[in-house]
């Protein structure tokens, strides 16, 4: 006959057992497939952002290829038309997607308008100004997400320690990007704060660019040359560094990967992807949009181009040379 102990310690093991079994993959509520999108209107290959964002979801229960399906998942599936965002999108909503991932402030406000059904996680400059959330602690809606807020002030602080003598900087902003304007005023209110000029001229377009930089050099006298934080301007970065060139002036952006730049400070995309991930989890889990909060970054990373410096004469010093994150030369 079995004694009451042995059949107590019996119990506890079957025990444990279903609670090990209950805890793997704690984050997923099933096996269900849980559909996510992601909605970019710029290329970003090799962005560390997404990696961080999967293995934060895998993580927490949610694997690729498993439970999970990620829609528009390739970095290299990107929506610059609104029209075909917009199709994208409705088609994930006839898919049964829940979250949607949207890494500028246009595809934000495509996803808000056309899946009512989803949950919008976001990565924009300025949620507020979009008009996304008025209370950043405790969204309004369907939306969440982080901010892609470069400090200003510290963008202008580094510029001025590279750049002698700086006192006028210029600001060359698309009007029409819903991102451009918020970013603008910051950086002019910034300028304000540390006794410097910002002279700003608005370009339509990567073809306008140039005579856009041309004004703000040759009639506004700017030493360097800000680039908005906004996917229009993104996309004419190209366009940017070459009028950097020509003009033989030097050019800062928020994009770590901007070619020609001579800094850039920017987000760190791998705390960006787990900050991300992390939302998603939460709203994957039946969490509402309000009781996820907005996020600033909060990791940055500093490079900074050795090589651009001396093709312009210029010699970067050394303290700023120590707190670079990444030195090209």
């Amino acid at each position: 006959m079995v004694s009451l102990s042995a059949r107590l310690l019996v119990a506890a093991l079957l025990c444990c057992v279903v609670m090990q079994g209950c805890t793997v993959n704690s984050g997923a509520a099933d096996d269900r497939i849980r559909k996510i999108a992601i909605l970019r209107s710029v290329a970003t290959p090799g962005s560390p952002t997404d990696a961080a964002f999967l293995a934060e979801l895998e993580h927490h229960g949610f694997v690729s290829g498993r439970n999970l399906e990620v829609l528009g998942g390739s970095d290299n599936e990107v929506f610059p038309d609104p029209r075909r965002a917009t199709a994208a999108v409705e088609q994930w909503v006839e898919e049964g997607v829940e979250v949607i991932v949207a890494f500028s402030t246009a595809s934000a406000e495509i996803a808000r308008d056309h899946a009512p059904g989803a949950n919008v996680l976001f990565l924009v400059n300025d949620p507020q100004a979009a008009g996304f959330v008025e209370n950043e602690q405790k969204p309004e809606g369907r939306m969440t997400g982080v901010t892609f807020r470069i400090p200003a002030d510290r963008m202008l602080s580094l510029a001025r320690r590279i750049v002698p003598g700086l006192q006028t900087a210029g600001l060359p902003f698309p009007p029409d990007d819903p991102a451009a304007i918020p970013n603008r005023d910051r950086f002019a209110e910034a300028a304000a704060g540390l006794g410097l000029e910002l002279a700003t001229e608005e370009f339509a377009g990567e073809a306008d660019l140039a005579r856009a930089v041309g004004v703000l050099v040759q009639e506004r006298r700017a030493q360097l040359l800000l680039a908005s934080v906004s996917p229009t301007a993104t996309r004419a970065l190209p366009a940017l560094a070459a009028a950097s060139t020509s003009f033989g002036v030097p050019y800062v952006a928020n994009v770590e990967t901007a070619e020609g730049a001579l800094m850039t400070l920017s987000p760190d995309g791998e705390a960006i992807g787990e900050q991300l991930g992390r939302q998603a989890v939460r709203l994957l889990n039946g969490a509402t949009p309000s009781s996820v909060p907005v996020e600033d970054p909060r990791r940055f990373r500093m490079t900074i181009n050795d090589t651009v410096a001396r093709s312009l004469g210029m010699s970067i010093p050394p303290a700023v040379l120590r707190e670079a994150d990444l030195v090209r030369r």
